[in-house]
């Protein structure tokens, strides 16, 4: 839809809500995008008085934002008359503060990647001097500056499994099904810990909150499977390996499951001693 006096006048409270929330690269894009539909519309002379001093207020506003200043150190007044070149002035305000904050995303964005590195390096060689409770402390720190390094997690329980510490790693292999369900090697970690600790009740609490959680998935499935047999319970066994090989018939280990399962819910039940 074209401009209209209307729709300006919305760009331009949007910006001035914007402006108190203060979120400055949006008041900048709003107030930019107001003032170019204003020079390319002709409207009635009260719509344009109107506007005229929303835009002075907007202006105002403008003026007053630090990033703006940076690049404006004396503001930027608006000019009746002088909106052609001041729709120029705040293109490229607009690209300059874009930039800004760019810069600022990826120089935060490093810091948080170097953080998470340091934590595990002090971590791991707390771990290798056997001291489990410090090491902990700098793994959950790393946990802690989290975005998307999917591999944290199964790094982590993997490290805690080489050094022999299977219940803690439960942990980590618990956000590492959540975060990423379609890794293999969470559900492998999942399995030799759990076997190693003796925790097949804790593998299946993990299991079903990530189920609970909407994450469908046939190597979940598959886990499962492996789980539920595990602790003799044949019937759900049967179930979650029909499931795996019914969306993926390559997964041996729930084929391998599924027979084991057919087998013994099949086989007539022992006489009474």
């Amino acid at each position: 839809m074209p401009p209209s006096a209307k729709s300006i006048r919305e760009d331009l409270a949007r910006a001035k809500a914007a402006y108190g929330k203060n979120e400055e690269l949006r008041t900048v894009q709003l107030v930019a995008l107001a003032l170019r539909a204003f020079v390319s519309v002709k409207l009635p002379g009260t719509d344009r008085i109107t506007i005229e001093g929303q835009l002075r207020e907007a202006f105002g506003n403008l003026s007053k934002l630090p990033r703006v200043l940076k690049y404006a150190p004396n503001g930027v007044p608006y000019a009746k008359g002088q909106e052609h070149k001041l729709a120029a002035v705040l293109a490229g305000l607009v690209q300059k503060v874009e930039e800004d904050i760019t810069r600022e995303s990826l120089a935060a964005m490093r810091e948080r990647k170097l953080r998470i590195d340091h934590a595990i390096i002090k971590g791991s060689k707390l771990l290798a001097e056997g001291n489990l409770l410090e090491a902990q402390r700098n793994f959950r720190a790393a946990v802690a500056d989290y975005v998307d390094e999917k591999g944290l997690f199964p790094l982590l329980a993997g490290k805690l499994i080489d050094a022999g510490h299977f219940k803690a790693a439960l942990e980590y292999v618990k956000r590492a099904v959540e975060e990423a369900p379609d890794n293999a090697r969470a559900y492998d970690f999942l399995l030799t810990a759990a076997g190693k600790a003796e925790e097949w009740q804790q593998a299946e609490r993990i299991l079903l909150d990530a189920a609970g959680k909407g994450i469908n998935h046939p190597l979940l499935d598959q886990a499962m499977a492996r789980v539920q047999a595990r602790r003799g319970n044949w019937k759900e066994a049967l179930a979650a390996a029909r499931r795996a090989v019914a969306a993926d018939a390559r997964l041996t280990d729930a084929a391998q499951v599924l027979a084991a399962a057919q087998k013994h819910l099949a086989a007539p039940p022992s006489p009474a001693a």
